[in-house]
């Protein structure tokens, strides 16, 4: 096929990878209920649960002010807001925005009523739901700005926080002795600078453990989507090599076989090439409906299995076209021996290279073809395990039109592909002989499995003419 296509190369693949599985929590978390379930949809993290239990104590202790004293505004403020705050850890994940909105907004409250209080309100444990909002809003929300938020505003929070407050409150409120309270001062800074470093130290450790997390599954997602893109685009590059195998060369022939039954017409001209088409595309939808099987069934990579005797067949369907070729193969019994021994993909291989091969002949060329594959093997005097290799050579002659022409479509790029999967190369181009004609060659080598096979096989085989009841080169018309 002359259709130029360049091929994928996975430098081209897409790398803007969609990262929403590195921030979905659903799929890293176990729920109650759990996943699945009917009520699923109002799932709660297990570890949220968790953490507004713990909270909730911790938010209910501070109703014993109101027990032991009394429900003052104070305390019932701060009985509320440490309520408020407990609750907001239930929400953290699966309402993560408000639940951090309102987690920061109270703190910032309860740290102006501390501030204000005329009684002691004490340190509550409460405070901590500052670390895990931060922890959170950095890892989970796709919105890196949130984190940066969360990151300030705890930082803000740990320089000016109740402790601090209260410390700063009863320094220049407790009414201590003039003489003595330079030293009290001294010893109220150094406990609020210091309480203040562990605050910020806490922080910066819970952001940078949280943008650490976040990156790792940044980056696993990046992978496995760079990953499934590449596995998408081989598995279409496959899928593409195959039907352009299994449909461009009968196209071909029937193409060929049409042109020239119409020009020279005649009544049994005609009925040997109906009929020639007729074979061509029956064989043509049999490798159809075998690929669609493969990918129906869902059984892995699409490798249909290859048949090596098929080639003197595509060689005789050829000839049936029209076509002049002189095709030099190994016997039939070395085709056999190379099926039983060959990889599959090595099979499919040599048969999609004859194919093409001939399909771009038929096509650009303005002579006879010509055909000859070589395997070389070790002898039955040599060990089992020696380097083979098989060699294709197809060379046809072409007019001046087409010798400057690129020889570079969408069947050799895809030829190129497959022979990159079993380490072989490949050169094609327009060549001159000491007559000045032009020739288009294509050659071909690409390692295979060893075989003992009968030494006679180690050069050229027999004429495909002889295998066939004909004669000669092969030229059958």
């Amino acid at each position: 096929m002359a259709d130029v296509a360049a091929p994928v190369d996975e430098a081209v693949l897409p790398l803007a990878t969609n990262l929403s599985a590195a921030y979905d929590w659903r799929a890293r978390h176990r729920t109650v209920p759990t996943r699945g379930s009917r009520w699923s949809r109002y799932a709660v993290p297990v570890v949220d649960l968790a953490l507004g239990a713990v909270f909730l104590i911790f938010g209910l202790e501070s109703v014993t002010f109101i027990l032991r004293f009394g429900a003052y505004a104070v305390y019932v403020a701060d009985f509320a807001l440490c309520l408020a705050l407990a609750l907001t850890q239930f929400g953290r994940l699966r309402l993560l925005r408000a639940s951090f909105i309102a987690t920061y907004t109270m703190l910032a409250a309860y740290a102006i009523l501390v501030a204000l209080s005329p009684v002691n309100l004490g340190l509550n444990p409460i405070i901590a739901t500052a670390i895990t909002s931060l922890y959170t809003v950095t890892r989970w929300e796709p919105d890196r700005r949130w984190g940066t938020a969360a990151l300030l505003l705890a930082l803000a929070g740990a320089l000016v926080n109740p402790v601090t407050l209260a410390s700063y409150s009863r320094a220049h409120g407790s009414g201590a002795d003039p003489t003595t309270s330079s030293g009290w001062d001294g010893t109220i800074l150094l406990v609020r600078t210091l309480t203040s470093m562990v605050f910020v130290g806490a922080v910066v450790l819970t952001y940078l453990l949280a943008s650490y997390r976040r990156r790792v599954a940044e980056n696993q997602a990046r992978d496995v989507g760079i990953a499934a893109a590449q596995a998408v685009a081989a598995e279409r590059l496959s899928l593409a090599r195959e039907l352009h195998d299994l449909v461009g060369h009968s196209l071909t022939t029937i193409k060929v076989q049409a042109a020239t039954g119409l020009a020279l017409g005649g009544e049994e001209r005609l009925r040997s090439t109906l009929t020639t088409v007729r074979d061509t595309a029956d064989a043509s939808l049999i490798s159809v409906r075998q690929l669609v099987s493969v990918l129906r069934s869902d059984a892995g990579e699409i490798t249909p299995v290859a048949d090596l005797r098929t080639i003197p067949v595509l060689i005789e369907t050829t000839r049936g076209s029209g076509a002049r070729i002189n095709a030099v193969l190994p016997g039939p019994e070395v085709l056999e021996r190379c099926n039983e021994g060959w990889s599959a993909i090595q099979r499919l291989t040599l048969v999609r290279l004859v194919g093409e091969a001939l399909t771009n002949a038929v096509r650009h060329g303005s002579g006879q073809v010509e055909v000859g594959l070589m395997i070389s093997h070790s002898s039955s005097a040599t060990s089992a395990t020696a380097p083979a290799s098989c060699h294709l050579r197809v060379a046809n002659p072409v007019s001046e039109a087409l010798e400057h022409s690129p020889f570079g479509g969408s069947g050799l790029i895809g030829l190129e592909e497959r022979l990159r999967l079993v380490g072989g190369t490949m050169t094609h181009g327009v060549q001159r002989d000491d007559e000045g004609r032009s020739f288009f060659t294509l050659d071909v080598d690409f390692p295979v499995a060893p075989l003992e096979l009968p030494a006679s096989a180690t050069v050229p085989g027999r004429h495909s003419g002889e295998m066939t009841g004909e004669t000669g080169s092969g030229d059958c018309r």
